[in-house]
């Protein structure tokens, strides 16, 4: 939604000489910052521009994220593929606890039936992206907790422009993009092509392939009317994304991951994702008075997911071998390839389709020397999601998988979840001299139906069938203020009601999962100069009723059940200064010393004393004051550079403390060879180092390199899903900008 952009805050950047996209993109016509009326911000929020993101030539949205404060993240697959990320203390399992958008549009396969975001836009392809937290995402929804991220991709140019960029790098990695983007009267375009791909830095046993294959087609026409004295035009988008991954869920245990951190299970060697993304909307823009402006879009997205793995050996989950090898001796040499046995192995064959029309309006006026703004909103949502997995059986001999019996489609999951949703919003904002005060309601109508076929009917024929319904309906009040001391500094602060959906209703429990619900309150402080700029948030979030759920992608038995985990309060302080190092000192020199620093602090507890019944928390009692897993306390990620007429250097460092993986009060179970993977309680913090530099050959030629894991450094990134995981080791890319205009 454009109205979003209201909520953005726009570091300024100095510019460098090299090629970068054009115009049109940097300034994001289609999507425009208005930067000039950041001092009625109503919470706070982050702006990553696209000078940014290509002086960091940083393809893993989890990397380039993290320069923004308040986010927690967790990294999988070391790539940034399927990114884990909460916001302010929200789940980040799967990114299910946020809203996620591109140009406006929900981008979740299904957001409200079924929202792991299995399907996330190539980042690398991106040239901005909005960071919208507190009370400025009452536009947002419907995740409104934690916050919203939405992602904005290449918009349409008023001239010819032409930008490609091509690298390659270590393990076969690599990235291609092209577009071009031109206008001829009242039509004009932008056409995209791009690809992400890599062989893969892991080592599977006995050889094998483990990287993957992503790319993009993306192309925007639009359409504005010289007949009509007006100010309007229609835009046409299309977007196809496929991806073959030879990725698994199946971690190591902690003597294998010592030995080789970067090893892959045999059993492994046919694990691999089949995605394919179909996106088509259709946007009408107007401005039929200069205070006034009307958007609207029709939006149909498609996904389908088949991510085929090994399941278990011998009845027994993987999870369960790895955890302790010596208990399950022969299922972990099968395991491993060195003895032959049965292995069970699962398709998860899932299909998404998410559809529906959203208008946003903006008016404008004065009475006497009160300045007004009315926005308001509405969506008329539908999405489902169709699971219909499939279980074979294979023969592990001589460490290679051979099919020996094919399953019937639909004999380990089928099931259709659909959800219909109505969402409304208003925002009036009223700016009395220095001070502005911004009230706000959002309003969802959800209807949510679970349909369970059974294992036994793929045909579908209702001979087991199990349904269950049910509706929500809230009203989330929010009030933010902002009062501008100077033209350079303010305060703000806001109290609003956030929401999040509850997911399908249960059917083996009268139990019913409620809507996830807090107040949540923010006060910062800002400072906004051409040469520094600085912004400081505390924030609490007090939960009424705080959910779980069982993913297997987090630990759990995969059924997606949602869990009400009860009173809980998630609190800290976001700090991020950007400057430049001579600046600061005094020195003015014809080279500059970038300077950027964020930090997190985030204590997140339970508040309540409950009995957990499974999924991502684990199972049996949870107690008061315990920490909530995968919210880290602290994060700081810095940034330093020199910048040089046609060269910069940036080099970037991040830092995440020690991590809580089960609900704790203590920090203290760390992986060794004493605890095995469900006795640990904590993963161990690092600091991470990255390098990125630029040089302009010419006015439209650029080479860059860059270094992941510049020192590389073998960590623990997570211990989900199925055992320990590795980051990315030290990765060596380089490549070429050219840009025509």
């Amino acid at each position: 939604m454009k109205t979003l952009l209201i909520t953005a805050l726009t570091f300024s950047v100095v510019e460098g000489k090299i090629p970068e996209p054009p115009d049109s993109v940097r300034f994001l016509n289609e999507v425009t910052i208005t930067a000039n009326r950041i001092h009625i911000v109503p919470g706070s929020g982050e702006y990553i521009p696209s000078a940014t993101l290509q002086k960091i030539n940083q393809p893993d949205v989890t990397k380039a994220l993290r320069i923004v404060p308040g986010l927690n993240i967790r990294d999988e697959e070391g790539f940034g593929l399927r990114p884990n990320i909460g916001m302010r203390g929200t789940s980040v399992n799967r990114s299910t606890k946020i809203t996620l958008m591109e140009d406006g549009i929900l981008i979740a396969p299904a957001p409200y039936a079924d929202p792991a975001a299995y399907y996330f836009p190539t980042f690398s392809r991106m040239q901005g992206v909005e960071i919208l937290k507190g009370s400025s995402q009452i536009v947002a929804g419907p995740y409104t907790i934690g916050g919203a991220i939405n992602f904005l991709s290449t918009p349409i140019g008023d001239r010819f422009e032409a930008f490609s960029q091509l690298s390659y790098g270590m393990y076969g990695t690599g990235f291609q993009n092209l577009y071009v983007t031109d206008q001829h009267g009242s039509l004009s375009y932008v056409f995209e092509l791009s690809r992400y791909a890599s062989n893969g830095f892991k080592q599977l046993d006995n050889g094998g392939p483990t990287g993957f294959d992503r790319r993009d087609f993306m192309g925007k026409i639009r359409w504005t009317p010289s007949s009509l004295k007006i100010n309007q035009h229609f835009t046409l988008k299309l977007l196809s994304t496929t991806e073959e991954a030879d990725e698994t869920y199946l971690g190591l245990n902690y003597t294998d991951f010592r030995a080789n951190p970067y090893r892959r299970y045999s059993v492994t060697q046919l694990d691999r994702l089949d995605l394919r993304h179909r996106h088509i909307s259709l946007s009408y823009t107007v401005k039929p008075l200069n205070n006034w402006q009307l958007n609207i879009t029709a939006y149909n997205n498609f996904v389908f997911r088949d991510w085929a793995r090994a399941n278990s050996i011998n009845g027994k989950s993987l999870t369960a071998i790895i955890t302790n090898p010596t208990a399950n001796q022969v299922e972990y040499s099968i395991l491993t390839g060195t003895a032959n046995g049965n292995v069970d192995y699962r398709s998860a064959a899932r299909t998404y389709y998410s559809r529906g029309i959203q208008g946003n309006s903006r008016y404008s006026f004065n009475t006497g020397r009160i300045e007004h703004v009315f926005e308001a909103g509405v969506r008329i949502h539908s999405d489902m999601a169709d699971r219909f997995g499939t279980r074979s059986q294979y023969t592990m001999t001589d460490g290679v998988l051979i099919l020996s019996q094919q399953g019937v489609k639909g004999n380990t999951e089928n099931q259709i979840r659909n959800a219909d949703a109505t969402s409304a919003w208003i925002q009036h904002t009223v700016q009395i001299d220095k001070l502005s005060i911004i009230p706000g309601l959002r309003y969802e109508n959800i209807d949510l139906r679970f349909d369970n076929f059974g294992i036994e009917d793929p045909a579908r024929i209702k001979t087991n069938f199990r349904t269950k319904s049910q509706n929500i309906q809230v009203i989330t009040p929010g009030i933010g203020f902002t009062y501008q001391f100077t033209d350079y500094s303010n305060v703000f602060a806001g109290v609003y009601q956030g929401f999040s959906p509850p997911g399908m209703p249960r059917l083996d429990s009268d139990e019913q999962p409620k809507p996830e619900k807090a107040w949540n309150y923010e006060l910062g402080y800002r400072y906004f100069t051409s040469n520094i700029q600085l912004q400081a948030t505390g924030f609490y979030n007090d939960y009424s009723n705080i959910l779980g759920s069982d993913m297997m992608a987090a630990g759990g038995m995969g059924t997606g059940d949602m869990f009400n985990g009860g009173k809980a309060v998630t609190q800290g302080v976001e700090f991020s200064v950007k400057s430049d190092l001579l600046y600061l000192v005094g020195i003015q020199k014809s080279w500059n010393l970038p300077l950027r620093i964020a930090y997190t602090f985030t204590d997140a507890r339970f508040r309540e004393t409950f009995i957990n019944p499974g999924g991502d928390w684990g199972s049996g009692q949870i107690n008061f004051g315990e920490r909530i897993p995968f919210i880290t306390p602290h994060q700081l990620t810095f940034l330093s550079g020199f910048e040089h007429g046609a060269f910069d250097l940036t080099f970037t460092a991040r830092y995440l403390s020690a991590t809580p993986v089960r609900p704790t009060t203590t920090l203290d179970t760390k992986p060794s060879e004493q605890f095995s993977l469900a006795q640990i309680n904590t993963l161990d913090g690092y600091w991470i180092c990255d390098l990125s530099a630029n040089y302009a050959v010419s006015e439209t030629v650029s080479v860059f390199t860059s270094i992941n894991n510049l020192f590389n450094r073998s960590y623990i990134a997570s211990n989900l899903p199925q055992g320990y995981r590795p980051g990315m080791p030290f990765l060596l890319m380089g490549g070429i900008k050219i840009g025509i205009r």
